[in-house]
């Protein structure tokens, strides 16, 4: 133990050996096939577009249900990575394009007519599916809920509902995207009229405006001066800036409160019945 312990520091390891192995490498991300460009020419060109083309040559002997078909399944099964799956895919699609150039009627026909009562089943149930949820929002209309939705640079004074009508989220998210953009326009044009102010000063300091015809008083686009049109939008941008503060500083009015008020007293007196209710059980 004593010698163990006596050990000079250059014979004790510091670290434990770091081994590398090549199985320790990440895989790289795996590339869709459709993407890849080994399948550009024998998959896109001789494989793809011949299958919509074939069904495109005769418009008395068109197949809508089949073309839709091939549409979506190569919508679907594009982003494949694995081989097998590709491979098989692939091969089904080879099969149906010989059976295209082959003009095997009979089989085309039993496709077509598999795939027809295929889609109306999906399109039925799908405009069920449209209709439940369309049935179930008109059967339950916005109610107010007694709070209040504060005033913003995006919208008045309004009361909550639930649940929110859609017309008011997209209302408020237009207003905000809205106002992003303008902002950026504004440092934008800001950054061009200074440019161009220093540029005019400049020009009139080496007096090139007293000998020459251009003059900011002879510009037919811009008779009032140099940098009349960006002061015209800045002045615009400006005022929707003033619109959005007064929005904000508005305030709700003497019906709406009261409105609001009702709604919650009602919610504070069906809570209370609920709690009782759960009481007497």
């Amino acid at each position: 133990m004593t010698q163990s312990r006596s050990l000079p520091n250059k014979l004790q390891p510091l670290l434990p050996l770091c081994t590398s192995s090549v199985l320790n490498v990440p895989r790289p991300p795996a590339l869709a096939f459709f993407r890849q460009p080994g399948h550009v020419i024998p998959t896109k060109w001789s494989l793809y577009r011949p299958l919509i083309a074939h069904l495109k040559v005769n418009p008395g002997q068109s197949y809508p249900h089949i073309s839709r078909e091939i549409r979506s399944l190569w919508k679907k099964n594009k982003g494949l990575t694995s081989v097998p799956q590709v491979q098989g895919f692939l091969t089904r699609q080879y099969d149906l394009l010989r059976a295209l150039q082959a003009d095997s009627r009979d089989e085309l026909q039993e496709l077509e007519q598999r795939l027809t009562r295929k889609h109306e089943c999906s399109d039925s149930r799908k405009r069920a599916q449209e209709s439940k949820e369309a049935l179930q929002s008109a059967s339950k209309p916005p109610r107010l809920t007694g709070a209040f939705h504060r005033p913003t640079l995006f919208n008045p004074p309004l009361p909550r509902l639930k649940p929110q009508p859609i017309g008011l989220s997209m209302m408020i998210h237009n207003r905000l995207r809205a106002r992003e953009r303008r902002m950026e326009k504004r440092k934008l044009y800001a950054s061009l009229r200074v440019d161009m102010l220093l540029e005019v000063s400049f020009w009139k300091q080496v007096e090139v405006s007293r000998r020459s015809k251009w003059a900011p008083n002879k510009n037919s686009k811009s008779p009032g001066g140099w940098d009349v049109i960006l002061k015209e939008e800045l002045k615009t941008m400006d005022a929707r800036f003033a619109r959005e503060n007064m929005r904000a500083e508005m305030v709700f009015e003497k019906p709406m409160l009261q409105r609001i008020k009702r709604a919650k007293m009602r919610k504070l007196q069906w809570w209370k019945m609920k709690k009782k209710a759960a009481k007497q059980r």
